[in-house]
């Protein structure tokens, strides 16, 4: 357990974004895990995915940083959600856990040449950490990354999709090497997303495009790879888009991966 005080802001409307600092200096885990949190006066923890990457809590200023979605039926998440002024400094205990983690347990980072990561709306969240492990160096992995990210436009547009602009901008600064998309799935195909707030993102080199993913999208994610065997695929979301996805992936007429190369977390 580990115990420490917190603080938060919005990121948008439905997601809180926490950031708490940590006190127990031997806090570790690995890139994709998530922390059971207890928060004062509820006995059941809550479960959150770690979205900073491991090196943060080895940081001088040690901490977590976690993407909370507004549940009114989950005590743990209401109490994070409180007023800013009612939780500042609290502190709390946290325990770790979860293996949908970066590198995975069968294959050693440095044996990889690509990784495809998959994500359904909210299921960006333990991606967000491995990305930053191999941004940052700590994720061992010289090889190039796939990101297919989906979800629903947020009101405030494409500035407002979670995490966008921090993955964004580890491409656009040479920090991650390879291809990054955005699939709206709430837009009108054939949508003009290059203008207005969009704009930026595809100056980053941000594809953003007004449709769902399918299979030949996925299909296209291990183009120019020789050996299919030198990669690995994270997919995480609701889990209808993750089994079809499962398919595409180890069937013969789609990508032809073996099971153990695919890792994969359902978000209810």
């Amino acid at each position: 357990m580990s115990g420490f005080g917190c603080s938060g802001w919005h990121s948008n409307p439905d997601l809180f974004r926490v950031r708490i600092p940590i006190s127990n200096t031997a806090a570790q885990f690995s890139p994709g895990q998530w922390i059971d949190t207890y928060v004062p006066g509820i006995a059941k923890p809550g479960g959150f995915t770690i979205t900073s990457p491991p090196s943060a809590a080895a940081a001088a200023d040690p901490y977590f940083e976690l993407a909370v979605q507004e549940s009114p039926g989950n005590p743990p998440t209401t109490w994070l959600w409180r007023p800013a002024e009612d939780i500042l400094g609290s502190r709390l205990r946290v325990g770790v856990g979860g293996r949908f983690i970066f590198p995975p347990a069968s294959q050693p980072a440095a044996a990889l040449r690509r990784v495809v990561f998959v994500a359904g709306g909210v299921g960006i969240n333990p991606l967000m950490s491995m990305m930053s492990a191999i941004a940052d160096g700590t994720g061992v992995f010289d090889g190039d990354v796939r990101v297919l990210y989906a979800g629903k436009m947020p009101a405030g547009g494409v500035a407002e999709v979670l995490f966008l602009r921090r993955i964004a901008t580890l491409f656009e600064r040479g920090k991650l090497r390879g291809r990054l998309q955005v699939f709206a799935t709430n837009v009108s195909t054939g949508s003009d997303l290059s203008c207005g707030p969009g704009h930026e993102f595809r100056k980053a080199g941000v594809e953003i495009l007004a449709r769902r993913f399918g299979e030949e999208d996925l299909k296209a994610a291990f183009g120019g790879l020789e050996d299919l065997g030198s990669c690995v695929v994270y997919v995480c979301g609701p889990p209808t888009m993750t089994d079809e996805m499962v398919g595409v992936l180890t069937s013969l007429e789609g990508v032809g991966l073996e099971p153990g190369q695919i890792l994969t977390e359902k978000w209810w």
